[in-house]
């Protein structure tokens, strides 16, 4: 049997601890069924700032679905009847009532449930899926109310990529002539996806004799039903994730704390995978590592990373493709791996095992940033007042160059003169340099004023 594709995570006692002023992110409780810590909801499924469903990894078999229709003020645990040993592997929800939950058996394996109704009740959609030798079930993915795909680990020689369009009901195998033939030892990773519009894509990891994977990314622009892959496009991982933000621009990274020199790699694609590039982000991707795509932004990701030890994790955020990039939040006590956001002003990020703080809810700057972008006539600063950083968006400027960004002190004095390199409309200010006070940005061409705007630090 193959090696259980899961984290594990140790038990932990509960840790205490604090949320500065300036936190994005508040905690969440979920009264779990016992005992009160040692549940992780890593996979979190978003249907709008209200429905929410979570996947909870847990210290053993754990089969409960647990959800919310009020944006977690209260939350419900329901019962899947999955049989033997079911770790989860995939939550997918559709709507308000209706969500998937994919699980393995012990580490093989696998089942899709489903319910209609809002948890009441639920349904063993997996059919002939996950029975052969080798069965792996990795993800579900629902195009709508009757259209998905399933997606495991090689059997028979191919990826089992299953359809269904009416629901589950029932299934057809994807013909090993329309799936790219796999390299020695390649698998799927759980829940590794990202979905555009009718466009799905996973990566995948090909084993070493060091414990080491390199990935491929596989690609459909058809629901499924037919498929391509890369060359290998990235090596030296020690597990994958990928996200998307549109149809052409997309992330692949190494979620787990494994570095093999320097920064953790980090690989993006601008033609809808078809490509992909090695990058060194400012970010210093320390240890464990999670992802999530923004809607609403051409490039938008928040990304979440911690230290080698403990759970002190630190947000990043960029509007457009890691040209710009702003800290959001700091030191949480949380899991980066389970991180999901659904648009600017709903976010949810994955806890470290306790009930009082299961998971935390986003509630914060991104809706501003959001504001503004849309807003392209405007330079705006936010967070204003700063106490770190701060992003600026830039009025449009397509037709200027020579560009800079003046900051003066409230006596009229130039405390700062630097060109604007920015092409995507976004730049950066760090207020650490500045003491408390008013300040006034403008942008000039030449001699000529673009913009300007009144910025307060304020520590």
């Amino acid at each position: 049997m193959k090696l259980m594709k899961r984290k594990i995570y140790l038990s932990i006692v509960l840790i205490s601890f604090t949320i500065s002023g300036f936190s994005q992110f508040f905690p969440v409780e979920i009264n779990y069924v016992v005992p009160p810590y040692g549940h992780y909801p890593e996979f979190i499924s978003i249907v709008d700032e209200s429905n929410i469903w979570l996947g909870t990894l847990s210290n053993g078999p754990y089969s409960y679905a647990v959800h919310t229709d009020d944006g977690g003020d209260t939350w419900l645990l329901d019962s899947i009847p999955a049989q033997g040993n079911p770790y989860v592997s995939s939550v997918f929800a559709v709507d308000a009532n209706t969500c998937y939950y994919v699980f393995t058996d012990n580490g093989s394996g696998g089942s899709i449930w489903k319910t209609g109704n809002k948890g009441a009740s639920w349904e063993d959609k997996t059919g002939p899926l996950f029975s052969s030798p080798g069965a792996y079930a990795d993800f579900f993915v629902a195009f709508n109310a009757n259209e998905g795909v399933a997606v495991g680990d090689p059997t028979l020689g191919y990826f089992e990529i299953q359809l269904t369009a009416d629901g589950g009901d029932t299934w057809n195998r994807v013909d090993s002539s329309l799936i790219p033939a796999i390299l020695p030892g390649e698998m799927g990773a759980t829940n590794a996806f990202s979905v555009v519009g009718d466009i799905i894509w996973f990566p995948t990891l090909i084993p070493d004799d060091n414990g080491n994977y390199s990935s491929r990314c596989f690609k459909s622009v058809d629901r499924g039903q037919h498929w391509t892959a890369t060359p290998i496009i990235a090596d030296n991982l020690g597990w994958v994730t990928i996200d998307f933000s549109t149809s052409a621009k997309g992330v692949l990274l190494d979620p787990n704390p494994h570095v093999i020199s320097g920064k953790k790699p980090f690989y993006h694609t601008s033609d809808g995978g078809d490509n992909w590039n090695i990058d060194s982000l400012s970010l210093d991707l320390k240890s464990y590592t999670g992802l999530s795509s923004v809607e609403g932004f051409d490039g938008g990701f928040v990304v979440g990373t911690n230290g080698t030890s403990g759970y002190s994790t630190d947000i990043f955020f960029t509007p457009d493709f890691f040209s710009t990039v702003l800290a959001i939040d700091s030191n949480l006590q949380a899991i980066p791996w389970g991180l999901e956001f659904k648009d600017a002003a709903t976010g949810w990020l994955e806890g470290t095992g306790s009930n009082a703080n299961a998971v935390y809810k986003y509630n914060g700057l991104l809706t501003s940033i959001s504001s503004a972008a849309r807003s392209p006539e405007k330079m705006v600063i936010i967070p204003n007042p700063t106490s770190t950083e701060a992003i600026v968006k830039l009025p449009g400027m397509n037709d200027l160059n020579n560009l800079s960004l003046m900051i003066y002190d409230a006596t009229g004095k130039l405390r700062e003169t630097r060109p604007v390199e920015s092409s995507t409309g976004w730049t950066k200010l760090n207020a650490s340099s500045y003491t408390n006070g008013v300040y006034f940005l403008e942008v000039v061409s030449g001699n000529r004023l673009i913009a300007s705007t009144k910025w307060v630090v304020h520590h």
